[in-house]
């Protein structure tokens, strides 16, 4: 079974007061609950521990998403979420993400690590922040829908991941026109020398024969002149 997101730790992020453990999750769970009972904010937290920016997350800054900070009463100055997956061997692993002030850290298994290495390993598990692979936001689906073919099959690229093959695949391709011109290069050549050698070979039948026939013609010559002569 492949990895799974067992549960998520929030710590004081947006509506989420205080520390809370939202699970165990399982492979289908849904999220039901009267308008501002926290659904949106719960995908938020997801989004901001799967490395979204601000900007996605229906919030200016950074610190707004501490509780109480949109109303101008922060009840902390840090908050955090915690994502638990449980790994095919059957180990969990941590990954965190907390804002301070204007900036964020992040953390796997509670080492700090940068924001690149975060996403790399995020992408080891399937998650592709820059595909938006992990969640589907409402009027999603309806904006893939009235994508054109070419959208469509780029954002198909960019969610499986095979847009960043296409640098080696051009070099690949590249090395594969050459070569293929240097073989129709290497035919033609191969060719031409089978040509000059067919022809080399009919010049030297021809030079031959007709050392064969002057020495004929020598000989009849040197016999007829000594039927006169004896004559």
């Amino acid at each position: 079974m492949p990895a799974f997101l067992k549960h998520i730790e929030v710590d004081n992020f947006k509506s989420y007061k205080g520390k809370l453990i939202i699970g165990p999750l399982k492979s289908f769970t849904a999220v039901v609950g009267p308008n501002g009972s926290g659904k949106s904010n719960f995908m938020d937290a997801i989004s901001f521990v799967m490395g979204e920016k601000t900007s996605s997350l229906r919030v200016k800054r950074f610190s707004e998403l501490i509780h109480g900070a949109s109303i101008g009463m922060p009840v902390a100055r840090s908050a955090s979420v915690t994502a638990v997956f449980e790994l095919e061997d059957g180990t969990e692993k941590s990954f965190m993400r907390s804002v301070q002030g204007s900036s964020s850290e992040h953390r796997i298994n509670n080492n700090v690590v940068t924001s690149q290495v975060y996403l790399n390993e995020l992408e080891h598990l399937g998650i592709n922040v820059k595909a938006k692979n992990f969640l589907v936001f409402q009027g999603a689906v309806e904006s893939i829908a009235m994508k054109n073919p070419k959208e469509r099959t780029a954002l198909f690229e960019e969610i499986s991941n095979s847009g960043s093959l296409k640098t080696e695949y051009e070099r690949l391709k590249t090395e594969m026109l050459k070569a293929e011109e240097e073989t129709q290069f290497s035919y033609q050549k191969k060719k031409g020398i089978a040509a000059e050698r067919k022809e080399a070979k009919l010049e030297k039948e021809e030079a031959e024969k007709y050392q064969r026939l002057k020495e004929e013609y020598v000989r009849i010559c040197f016999d007829f002149a000594v039927v006169v002569k004896g004559a």
